[in-house]
C-alpha cells in the first residue's frame, strides 16, 4: 500500500500575501513595498498573488545578515508599526533567559549579535509552537 502524505505533512512552497505577512510579521503595505522594490518575488496565477517560500527565506536571511549599525529592534520597527514591534520585543525579552538579556546590553558587538540571533530564534520557534507545527524545517 502506497503512503500518501497527509496535508499537515506537506510544507507549503508558496503563500498568499496575507499569510506571508502573518508569518514574517511584516505589514501588508510594507510587504507590497518590498515586492515593488524587487526584494520579494511573487507569482501571479490569475487574480491570485503567491509568494514563494524561498523568496521569504531569502528576504529574512538578507535581513539577518545585514550587520550595520541597526539593531534587531530597529530593523523590526522599520518593517512594521513601532507599537507592534515594541510589543513583540517586550514579550520576547520577558521570556528570554538572563544570559540573553545581559548580552543584549553588552558593549561587545558580537555578543549583542549572538543575543539578537538567539532572541529571533526563540521568537520563530514560538510562532511555530503557537501554530502547532513542532516539526519546523530549516532551509
Amino acid at each position: 500500500m502506497r503512503h500518501s502524505p497527509r496535508k499537515s505533512e506537506l510544507a507549503p512552497i508558496t503563500l498568499r500575501i496575507a499569510d506571508a505577512c502573518r508569518i514574517t510579521g511584516i505589514g501588508r503595505s510594507k510587504f507590497y513595498e518590498l515586492i515593488k522594490a524587487g526584494e520579494v518575488e511573487v507569482i501571479k496565477v490569475g487574480a491570485i498573488t503567491l509568494v514563494p517560500m524561498m523568496s521569504i527565506e531569502e528576504l529574512l536571511s538578507r535581513g539577518r545578515s545585514t550587520g550595520g549599525d541597526s539593531s534587531f529592534g530597529e530593523r523590526l520597527r522599520a518593517a512594521m508599526h513601532p507599537f507592534f514591534a515594541n510589543a513583540i520585543l517586550t514579550a520576547a525579552l520577558a521570556k528570554a533567559p538572563d544570559a540573553i538579556r545581559r548580552e543584549l546590553v553588552s558593549a561587545d558587538v558580537s555578543k549583542r549579535a549572538r543575543a539578537e540571533d538567539a532572541l529571533v530564534a526563540r521568537l520563530v520557534d514560538g510562532f511555530y509552537e503557537a501554530d502547532g507545527d513542532s516539526q519546523r524545517t530549516s532551509g
